[in-house]
Parts: C-alpha cells; structure tokens; sequence
C-alpha cells in the first residue's frame, strides 16, 4: 500500500491521538512493565543494564525480529524511545512474528509513544525531538 506525504502524516496523528487517550483509561502501563512483556513474548534474554547498553542502529533488512527486539530493548533502556519505537517497527514486519509478539510489540510502542507524549507536553524538548524523529521515519 503506498501512502502519501498527507496521509501518512494522518496517520501518525491519529496515532498519537490514541495513544493519548488510551492512556487516560484503564490500567496505566509504564515503560518497564511493558518492555518486560515484550521481552517475555520474544523470549529474548535479559537486556544489558543501562550502564552496558549501547543502542545500536539496527540493520532491519538483515537482523531477525529477536535482535531487532534486543536493539529496542536496549535503546528503551537508554530512555532513547525515538530509536525503540522505530526499531519495533521494523520488528513487527519480520517473518515468523506471532500474534502474542504483534501485540507485545505494539503495547510497548504505545506505552514508549505515550510517555513521550506526556514528557514533550510537560515540556521536555528531548521528548519533542523523539517525537520529531518517530515522525520523520513515518513519512519517508
């Protein structure tokens, strides 16, 4: 399906929108809670501690869903959701990811998404400039 400028941005904002009041309702999830889930879905190993964790640009054409997974793990970690968010992306598009996975993958996008949202509008400018980068990748 091929988007254009307009409606890709569209959509992006009727994402953020959903995340922002998804947020409002239910359960609030945090950012941890929400990795841990995903982290449990893909059975991935236990992230390096923040100290150790170095985000790495993933190469999506050629690393699996697990290592994309790990990436995102760890650039959540080093509180860059900019990079998390978008390494998931590419993640859920990987052959072999399960419904279980899907689902993980986009609860832990909407948490991150939401927690930027709520940072950039209590003023927090890096939490901008995330949000800035979630949405230049959306309309490329």
């Amino acid at each position: 399906m091929d988007f254009n400028l307009s409606t890709r941005s569209l959509l992006f904002a009727i994402m953020l929108i959903l995340a922002l009041l998804s947020g409002a309702c239910g359960k609030k999830a945090d950012v941890e809670s929400s990795t841990a889930e995903l982290e449990k879905a893909f059975q991935a190993p236990t992230a390096p501690s923040p100290a150790t964790a170095t985000p790495v640009a993933p190469n999506s054409s050629t690393d699996s869903a697990n290592d994309l997974i790990k990436a995102a793990l760890a650039s959540a970690k080093a509180n860059d959701y900019a990079n998390g968010i978008i390494t998931l992306q590419n993640a859920q598009q990987k052959p072999g990811v399960t419904a279980e996975q899907l689902m993980a993958v986009q609860r832990t996008m909407k948490v991150m998404t939401t927690d930027l949202l709520r940072r950039a509008d209590a003023g927090d400018r890096r939490a901008l400039e995330q949000l800035r980068a979630i949405e230049k990748t959306r309309s490329q």
